[in-house]
């Protein structure tokens, strides 16, 4: 049993919301640790990786580890009843997740639970050569960019350089990031690299530049890419991408 009380579920409305951009029913593990969900989308082309750290909470009480799966539209319908200045609480009866808002009333929904999966998800052990960290928001421009163009968006970084490129020789576009740019927290390439990924899966992805700063973007040649967005001392939220293999 859990007791989790947010005076601003801002965090909470924009994790939930970029989550459900990919899956429907998700399953938590709430431990002393923070809230935690780790998850594939039905198309196996993704996983979504979330952790809610206990002081992003107000109030952040767990009697005993829980596991708790909902449909993520019932939940998102009672989180969009929240106004501005009223908290609220999330706690767990026996087959109910119960959602209590405060302010100048009290109103309570409760969500059925669903049958826990049984399948645990592992988070895969990657080697990437490029890690970049940047601006969320510039990262969330540029693939916002590429959708204009075209369903695919390729990655290349060599000798302080990443390049972005969409589109073919009629509609195209080509965006440059050189070290040193305001945009950049870090560069660290080892090796060049060049790969192509889901411009779809990408737009959904950049979303959760919403509630965090940076996001660190990791890749390798044909192979996959792993973002990770975090809000400091609030959440981390990654996601991990198949890169695209195109006909040559």
């Amino acid at each position: 049993m859990f007791t989790l009380k947010l005076n601003d579920p801002k965090i909470l409305n924009n994790t939930i919301g970029t989550i459900s951009e990919f899956i429907s029913d998700a399953t938590f593990n709430i431990t002393n640790e923070g809230l935690k969900l780790v998850a594939m989308d039905p198309a196996n082309i993704s996983m979504v990786i979330l952790t809610l750290l206990p002081s992003a909470f107000t109030e952040y009480q767990v009697n005993e580890p829980s596991k708790i799966t909902i449909n993520l539209d019932g939940f998102r319908q009672a989180l969009r009843r929240v106004r501005a200045g009223e908290s609220i609480t999330l706690t767990h009866s026996t087959n109910k997740l119960n959602i209590t808002i405060t302010g100048s009333s009290t109103k309570r929904f409760s969500i059925p639970l669903l049958e826990d999966e049984e399948v645990e998800r592992k988070i895969p052990e990657l080697d990437f050569k490029v890690k970049i960290e940047m601006d969320s928001k510039e990262f969330r421009d540029f693939v916002d960019d590429a959708s204009i163009v075209s369903e695919a968006v390729g990655l290349k970084a060599a000798e302080n350089l990443l390049i972005l490129t969409a589109g073919d020789t009629g509609r195209k576009v080509d965006i440059e990031l050189a070290k040193g740019s305001p945009a950049l927290v870090s560069m660290n390439i080892k090796e060049p690299a060049s790969s192509i990924y889901s411009v779809e899966y990408l737009k959904k992805m950049s979303k959760a530049a919403s509630f965090a700063d940076s996001v660190k973007v990791n890749f390798s040649s044909e192979y996959p890419l792993r973002l990770d967005f975090k809000a400091l001392n609030q959440a981390q939220m990654s996601f991990i991408l198949a890169p695209r293999i195109e006909n040559k």
